[in-house]
């Protein structure tokens, strides 16, 4: 494996780098409410779990996301929308690709070991599940909620990392981050709807066609919507952090709208960057609220 900043930019793109950082703010919402029920720990140790944290969610992003492009990369040399990516493109060879999940993989379970028992032991379900949602395409029109659940398991494994405890809380946080990303790759792959019928892939698109995914989609995101004012709730934030839920849906409506009216076509960037909004939105409407608590109190 060559090191250059080339290469370095190259396996950035390949594993989507840019993504981890989206996904950090999930993981922040447990960060901070199981910060403020943990006391006991000092500023060092804190300041070494929050490392190990950060540097597990990256090797376990990137297993994934490199597993992902691996065993697509037939798939993505046919489709014009991904036949640039690294590897059908001959950028990222196919042996270094898989030396490079193999060493993520094993660098995420050392780093479990580091941080607790339980999260040891948990990353192993934990990988199988980051990994197998690529192969879920294959099988099951499904694939999507199994992709928002491996991606929404951020929140409680941050919680599991700080607490060694499986709670409530927590699941609800995934629950409703899991229908967030299930709903937005449902519309994400309305752009696929045909290559993945021709090619006997399964998708939500693929299957029920353009209109009952749209109306899928929207579901998704009302019970997104639900459980998150649920775990708001539960987590005993108050009405700051509701209204900061409410934008979110404003801003899941928005993707709708411009689904809808992009037909067939590839979606515009403001599709994708209106998502990326939904994080920072949930994360400052969380801090927010808790700095707001703090100064009535």
């Amino acid at each position: 494996m060559n090191f250059s900043l080339t290469s370095l930019k190259q396996y950035g793109s390949l594993i989507k780098f840019s993504h981890t950082l989206f996904a950090l703010p999930f993981a922040g919402i447990a960060y901070v409410l199981a910060f403020l029920k943990t006391h006991e720990r000092s500023v060092t140790d804190w300041v070494v779990l929050s490392i190990l944290i950060l540097i597990s969610m990256v090797l376990a992003r990137s297993a994934a996301m490199g597993f992902n492009r691996i065993v697509d990369r037939d798939i993505d040399a046919k489709n014009q929308r991904t036949a640039d990516r690294e590897i059908p493109a001959g950028k990222i060879s196919l042996r270094s690709a898989i030396l490079f999940v193999v060493l993520s993989s094993l660098g995420f379970f050392v780093v479990s070991w580091w941080i607790n028992p339980l999260a040891f032991v948990l990353s192993f379900p934990t990988l199988l599940i980051l990994l197998g949602y690529s192969l879920a395409k294959r099988f099951t029109w499904l694939c999507h909620y199994i992709l928002g659940f491996s991606i929404g398991l951020a929140p409680l494994a941050t919680w599991v990392a700080i607490r060694e405890e499986i709670v409530l809380e927590p699941v609800l946080w995934t629950i409703g981050l899991a229908f967030n990303l299930a709903g937005f790759d449902i519309l994400y792959a309305l752009q696929d709807r045909e290559f993945d019928s021709k090619e006997g892939l399964h998708s939500i698109p693929a299957k029920f066609g353009r209109k009952n995914s749209l109306i899928i989609a929207m579901i998704s995101h009302v019970l997104c919507i639900l459980f998150l004012f649920f775990a708001g709730i539960v987590s005993g934030l108050g009405p700051v952090f509701l209204i900061f839920v409410s934008i979110t849906a404003f801003y899941l409506f928005q993707e709708h709208k411009i689904a809808r009216a992009a037909g067939e076509v590839f979606f515009p960037p403001k599709f994708y960057q209106i998502h990326s909004y939904i994080s920072l939105i949930l994360f400052g409407g969380l801090l927010i609220d808790r700095i707001f608590f703090l100064v009535i109190l």
